[in-house]
C-alpha cells in the first residue's frame, strides 16, 4: 500500500474502491443500454424485466420495493410493459387485491437481446487486456459475487 491510504484498514480501502468503481461501471452499462437502437425501454423497465426473470410471479409491491419507487409508479410502468406484451399482469388466485406479474416469452427474448448486445460491447472494451489480467479480473468479480450474492 502506498502512503495515501496506509492509515486505513485494507477492508476500508477496498470498500472505497468498490464504491468508486461499481457506479462507474454501471454508468457505462446504462449508457450503452440507452444507446441501443434495438431497445425502446427505459432502464427501470429493463430492471423490471430482469427482476421478473429471476423472481417469477412476483407481486407489484415486490417489484416496487426492488425498484425503490411507489406502487403507483410501478403500476404505471407495468401497464406499459403489459401493452408491449413483455409482462403479464393477473389477479392473484387467493389474494384478490394483489396482482401477479410474469415475464412473457417476448419480454424474455427482448431482455436477452439487449443483454447480449451490452455483453458484446463490454467484451470489446475488455479486448485489449492481457490474458492474465483478464483472468484476475474474472476471479475478482467472482469473489465479489460470492461476498454479495
Amino acid at each position: 500500500m502506498n502512503g495515501s491510504h496506509n492509515s486505513i484498514s485494507p477492508q476500508l480501502f477496498c470498500a472505497s474502491r468498490v464504491m468508486d468503481t461499481v457506479p462507474t461501471v454501471m454508468q457505462w452499462i446504462y449508457s450503452d443500454l440507452r444507446q441501443q437502437k434495438t431497445s425502446f425501454l427505459t432502464i427501470p423497465q429493463l430492471h423490471s424485466l430482469a427482476f421478473l426473470q429471476t423472481n417469477p410471479s412476483s407481486s407489484l409491491a415486490a417489484l416496487a420495493e426492488y425498484l425503490g419507487v411507489t406502487s403507483a409508479s410501478t403500476s404505471t410502468m407495468v401497464d406499459r410493459l403489459v401493452q408491449k406484451e413483455f409482462v403479464t399482469r393477473n389477479e392473484h388466485p387467493q389474494l384478490k387485491r394483489q396482482v401477479v406479474l410474469c415475464l412473457t416469452d417476448t419480454g424474455e427474448e427482448h431482455l436477452q437481446q439487449v443483454r447480449q448486445i451490452t455483453r458484446d460491447h463490454l467484451a470489446y472494451k475488455l479486448a485489449d487486456l492481457p490474458a492474465d489480467q483478464l483472468t484476475n479480473l474474472i476471479n475478482d468479480l467472482e469473489e465479489l459475487k460470492q461476498i454479495f450474492g
